[in-house]
């Protein structure tokens, strides 16, 4: 796929999901806000080169002091959501990340070079595959050696296999006029092992990199006591975090673009240009046409008409 198509791809997907959440903005305010979206990752993408880990040392921009605790750290895409790691090695964490065996592989080489010019040993912040399935010991053992494991609640957000549904394994959040969809996978382990989970996110400051990390919110710190009342309580918490940190703007949340929330049968079901409230945004993909329904989700392919002259 070329870049323009990627680009207008990408465009039609963020619109699509957008539009789920907030049912009530016309089309020109929603091509508005993507317009600063973009803009917002570009000046994020700017920042990343900026403020290299050594810089960070330097500056001492982290926002909040440090404190001893370990265990598990929640956070979420968003701001400049890859500088959270590096204040965290500059307050003086040993950090474990825990990422996707595809961002691992993209990103890992990074970090090391940044903590080498920074002049720091290579395990103040070690990265973990999500996808092995060793993951989970090493997640573990990471803890035991008092390291703090942080980790992107929202990195798969919004994918559900139609095998799986949304039930026990998911939590439902409400946003707008629309649900977040969270794994609670990890709820489970930390109540099943006793680990200790907070939850953290980038807001904006007065600095020269006009972001800071909030205070750490604790979201379970025992295990003990029943499992359900234990659980509902960090639901609570961390969705009361998630919207305090979504205040502050929801176009700055990065994953917009990458809700691959299953529709099901419904889906199947629309009639596309028929279908009540549709909306219809052309597509050209592989010298094929296509309207796309953003209300639905759907390609349309626009067939070719041939007549006798």
């Amino acid at each position: 796929m070329k870049v323009q198509q990627k680009q207008n791809l990408h465009r039609l997907m963020w619109l699509a999901n957008v539009q789920q959440f907030f049912q009530d903005k016309p089309v020109s305010i929603l091509w508005e806000h993507y317009a600063t979206w973009i803009s917002n990752r570009d000046n994020f993408e700017t920042l990343y080169r900026e403020f290299p880990l050594k810089r960070l040392c330097e500056l001492n921009t982290a926002g909040i002091d440090r404190i001893d605790i370990n265990g598990i750290l929640i956070t979420f895409h968003y701001g400049p959501y890859r500088l959270l790691p590096k204040l965290l090695v500059q307050m003086g964490y040993e950090i474990t990340l825990l990422v996707s065996g595809a961002v691992l592989e993209r990103e890992i080489e990074h970090y090391r070079s940044e903590l080498e010019d920074a002049g720091m040993l290579q395990d103040k912040l070690e990265c973990i595959d999500a996808n092995q399935a060793n993951s989970l010991r090493h997640i573990l053992r990471a803890i035991k050696n008092k390291r703090l494991v942080l980790l992107f609640l929202d990195a798969d957000e919004g994918l559900v296999k139609e095998k799986e549904g949304i039930g026990e394994n998911k939590l439902a959040v409400p946003f707008g006029s629309h649900f977040f969809y969270w794994r609670t996978n990890i709820f489970k382990l930390a109540y099943r092992f006793g680990v200790p989970l907070h939850c953290t996110f980038m807001k904006r400051a007065n600095n020269p990199v006009q972001w800071q990390i909030i205070p750490f919110i604790n979201i379970m710190d025992t295990a003990d006591g029943p499992a359900e009342e234990l659980m509902m309580r960090a639901f609570a918490a961390l969705q009361m975090a998630f919207h305090q940190m979504m205040q502050q703007g929801w176009i700055y949340w990065e994953n917009w673009a990458f809700i691959h929330q299953y529709n099901g049968q419904a889906a199947i079901d629309k009639k596309g240009i028929t279908a009540k409230g549709s909306w219809l945004a052309p597509f050209e993909y592989n010298r094929k046409k296509y309207l796309f329904d953003v209300k639905n989700r759907q390609f349309f392919e626009v067939a070719s008409c041939f007549t006798d002259s």
